[in-house]
């Protein structure tokens, strides 16, 4: 009897090597959203030079306090969002100071109706810029 063979979306990212196929992929489609939504809210505005507006950069704001910038952040994802991924409803985005000096925490919660998901991203950045989590 054949193998079932698993209906690949595409590669999962950062690139890893996997045995079955040279990659590891993603399989499904709650796991597909979430990394494109990732991709959104770490792509900073401008780095994708066919679509300059594409991307959240949430990163920018590390040095940006209190609730001006975590209103700001949650202004940049739903504006985004409604434009690159209609499918999604943005539930709360929560910001908060990290343990390290000038960290910042953002928790994106979503859902995806269509597909009964209901999930949340959680990015952590250190003061440099690079992501703790």
């Amino acid at each position: 009897m054949p193998k079932e063979q698993k209906e690949n979306l595409t590669p999962a990212l950062p690139l890893s090597e996997d045995r079955e196929l040279e990659y590891r992929h993603i399989d499904n489609y709650g796991d597909l959203i979430k990394q494109n939504f990732k991709n959104l809210l770490l792509t900073i505005p401008g780095e994708r030079m066919m679509d300059v507006d594409f991307g959240v950069g949430v990163q920018r704001f590390l040095f940006e306090n209190g609730p001006a910038a975590s209103s700001e952040i949650r202004g940049e994802v739903v504006r985004k969002v409604d434009r690159y991924m209609p499918f999604v409803d943005v539930r709360d985005v929560v910001t908060e100071l990290g343990e390290e000096e000038q960290s910042i925490i953002v928790r994106v919660f979503y859902a995806v109706p269509s597909l009964a998901i209901d999930e949340y991203i959680n990015l952590s950045f250190a003061a440099d810029g690079s992501i703790i989590s």
